[in-house]
């Protein structure tokens, strides 16, 4: 148990010597793998890096990429490219789709307004209909009520 707590502090320890270094190569603006270059290129001293002027022969390549041949990475390449044309495909494909859906909506909304605009047509001349309706049993019943009260009156006067 000692021992674990131990290569815990150490192991902790190394990290934190890491991150100086990290964070010290970061406040001079370049990363690990730019540091990685200059080291080992005899061009330059890491202290005053410039990679402007570096050729390509005198940058090595790093170390996961030295075991890759030249056919190995282009056949990465064209597996790259032609997923890439796979995604181009698609995106064009996806466009035309785009293209129907935003006719269809512009039709639906087309036919939306259409539709709302007969639907108050026929809302008002429903409306206009019962009023009529209504004013016909008004004056029907108005003038049942006009006939009954002259019979009665007149039966009252005795002359019928």
């Amino acid at each position: 148990m000692k021992k674990k707590h131990k290569k815990d502090k150490k192991e902790k320890h190394s990290d934190k010597k890491t991150k100086k270094k990290d964070k010290k190569n970061k406040e001079n603006g370049y990363s690990k793998d730019d540091l990685y270059l200059f080291e080992l290129s005899d061009v330059h001293s890491a202290s005053t890096p410039n990679i402007k002027h570096l050729t390509e022969e005198s940058v090595p390549l790093r170390p996961s990429h030295r075991s890759k041949s030249l056919d190995e990475l282009r056949e990465e390449a064209q597996e790259i490219t032609d997923i890439m044309m796979e995604n181009v495909v698609k995106i064009r494909d996806r466009e035309g789709k785009l293209d129907d859906l935003c006719e269809k909506a512009e039709s639906l909304n087309a036919s939306t307004e259409m539709f709302q605009r007969t639907s108050v047509l026929i809302r008002r001349k429903q409306w206009w209909k019962n009023k009529k309706m209504t004013l016909l049993l008004i004056v029907v019943g108005a003038c049942f009520l006009v006939l009954f009260t002259v019979i009665i009156t007149l039966s009252a006067s005795g002359s019928i």
